[in-house]
């Protein structure tokens, strides 16, 4: 259950582009840092969207101060209860009025020289989504790398190689009649963004990559990414379960594409994370994940992207793949000596 607490005076009516900022317990300084764009600038076609998802340290007061700064249209929806960052993303978007909708965490935030070259993009060329780049940043704010789909030129995408690649919902800016009642998945702590994504994704009928790096993505090792527990990762297979039940047979056609993303992810990402762990092998775990991935997908030992993606070259990725735990743990415990 959302209730709507704020409302700022400086309404849209019809805004391009709804901006869904999920947040809960987020420190008001963070938040600041977020909005700063928003705050310093009046984007006149925008609305900006917070969804309190039943914070418990957050003040009510420190907010909507904030809120009452910024230049752009705004408004803050509260659950009475913690739903997850899903949940939250989808009262924004059942509240969002923008022929566009797009997600920011709000422990990250937004370069607003690079975000006005994604606005002009999206002004100039038509699309049903919009991508563009990404930095990742340690907390001291010292840039680690920079990613995205479009690095050289803006062009329009291939949607093969989109759904292949794409494993978060903050790079994208979705048209809104692409969303469904159900369409952001939450029942689980890990691939929440990567089962959500790419039945959106899917779904459009073209996908426009914008050259410019306006996202800053906050590498914060205490965030649920990095500390979720082996058996709670695991239940990143009940999200891919919940993806392919999702998938038509019209959209068949991407079936490579989402093997290599569950190859990809279950088979090596989440073991990778589980095996950080110096404690004993949880080979239980280990082994529940190959039998779903080979009842899943079958063939998945003859996908083509297995052959093609830089990735799978790597011999880490090889022995993961493989069911080679031992060897990459003893491996990765030298390199780290």
């Amino acid at each position: 259950m959302a209730r709507l607490v704020y409302a700022s005076q400086r309404y849209v009516e019809n805004p391009m582009l709804s901006l869904i900022v999920p947040v809960y317990n987020t420190p008001v300084s963070l938040l600041n840092r977020a909005l700063q764009p928003f705050i310093d600038q009046q984007y006149s076609d925008m609305e900006v969207i917070l969804v309190d998802d039943a914070s418990q340290s957050l003040e009510h007061s420190e907010m909507h101060a904030l809120l009452e700064r910024l230049k752009t249209s705004a408004s803050l929806f509260r659950h009475s209860r913690n739903g997850g960052q899903n949940a939250a993303r989808q009262t924004g978007v059942n509240n969002a009025k923008g022929q566009y909708i797009a997600f920011l965490d709000s422990d990250d935030y937004l370069d607003p020289h690079e975000f006005d070259k994604v606005l002009h993009g999206m002004h100039t060329v038509h699309a049903d989504i919009y991508g563009y780049n990404y930095i990742y940043i340690d907390g001291t704010g010292n840039e680690l790398f920079r990613h995205g789909m479009a690095m050289q030129k803006s062009e329009m995408l291939d949607k093969h190689e989109a759904v292949r690649k794409a494993a978060q919902l903050w790079p994208w800016i979705f048209a809104r009649d692409l969303f469904r009642a159900d369409s952001l998945y939450g029942e689980i702590p890990v691939g929440e963004d990567l089962v959500s994504v790419i039945p959106l994704l899917i779904r459009a009928s073209s996908i426009y990559g914008i050259n410019a790096c306006p996202y800053h993505y906050v590498c914060n090792p205490h965030s649920v990414m990095q500390t979720t527990s082996a058996t709670d990762r695991l239940r990143i297979i009940q999200g891919f379960d919940h993806l392919i039940a999702a998938l038509g047979p019209e959209e068949e056609e991407y079936q490579p594409e989402v093997e290599w993303q569950a190859i990809e992810h279950v088979l090596y990402w989440e073991p990778r994370h589980i095996l950080r762990e110096q404690g004993p092998l949880p080979q239980a775990e280990l082994r529940q994940i190959r039998n779903w991935m080979n009842r899943a997908f079958p063939q998945w030992r003859k996908n083509r992207y297995l052959m093609s993606d830089s990735l799978a070259h790597e011999m880490g990725f090889k022995l993961l793949i493989g069911g080679h735990y031992r060897i990459y743990r003893m491996i990765n415990h030298l390199r780290h000596k």
